[in-house]
């Protein structure tokens, strides 16, 4: 059984206020700073779920239930290489996620049973996809994101923590 639509609409509305209750005592540097090379800083990731709520879902979902039939590809680095979210500050990112999840729910709130019924495929991906997966795919990535940062910032305070403590928690 499929959630409904205000619930999902709900849940992604609340994201960017998760956000920045979770990240408003994080410090500059951990926000800005990358993991690991080939990973994003917290300051990317939620650059990350503004270009998604275009690139990866709305636009994906218009796609399908248009009749369309092909799923426009999304390329998570593009985003990411085009626009260094990890200089700006984390309240006009936060600001521009809650523009795209009005623009976001205000779209969902439009879509029948039989849209998101509606079926399409994607070049890069086999299998058929509806545009329903889209719609619930949505929170769950905010969700991955979610623990994503909050790997992040949980090693900031690993330095500060005996050797003995750090080797319990990371298993080394």
């Amino acid at each position: 059984m499929a959630l409904p639509i205000p619930t999902i609409s709900a849940m992604l509305g609340q994201t960017p206020e998760t956000l920045a209750v979770m990240l408003a005592p994080v410090d500059d540097a951990t926000l800005r700073t990358r993991p690991e090379a080939g990973e994003w800083c917290p300051l990317e990731v939620v650059g990350h779920l503004i270009a998604c709520d275009s690139g990866a879902f709305r636009d994906r979902i218009r796609a399908i239930v248009s009749g369309d039939g092909v799923i426009p590809a999304f390329r998570p680095w593009d985003a990411i290489d085009a626009r260094d979210f990890a200089a700006e500050p984390l309240d006009d990112l936060l600001d521009e996620l809650r523009a795209e999840r009005e623009t976001s729910t205000a779209y969902l709130a439009t879509l029948t049973a039989e849209d998101l019924a509606r079926t399409g495929s994607m070049e890069a991906y086999p299998g058929v996809f509806a545009a329903g997966d889209f719609v619930h795919e949505w929170p769950f990535h905010d969700q991955e994101h979610f623990q994503q940062i909050l790997a992040c910032t949980k090693l900031a305070y690993l330095p500060h923590m005996s050797d003995t403590m750090r080797d319990a928690l990371t298993g080394q």
